[in-house]
């Protein structure tokens, strides 16, 4: 998905220094098709970045793999 890959390239520094990165479901942030998306798929993986919603705690969780 090219908007999750844009935003993973833009942040890229901080997203890989966090184990996990916990953030609220944002619609500045995250766009209804990035959520609607999660949502679908149990994750999105790029450059070491996985990206995952949290139901639960309906916040987008965001683990670096690379650790």
């Amino acid at each position: 998905m090219k908007e999750l890959k844009n935003f993973i390239d833009k942040n890229y520094s901080w997203l890989s220094e966090n184990i996990v990165k916990e953030m609220e479901v944002d619609p500045n942030t995250f766009g209804p098709d990035i959520l609607d998306f999660l949502k679908q798929n149990e994750r999105f993986d790029y450059k070491g970045i996985c990206v995952y919603y949290v139901s639960e705690e309906d916040m987008i969780w965001i683990e670096s793999m690379e650790y």
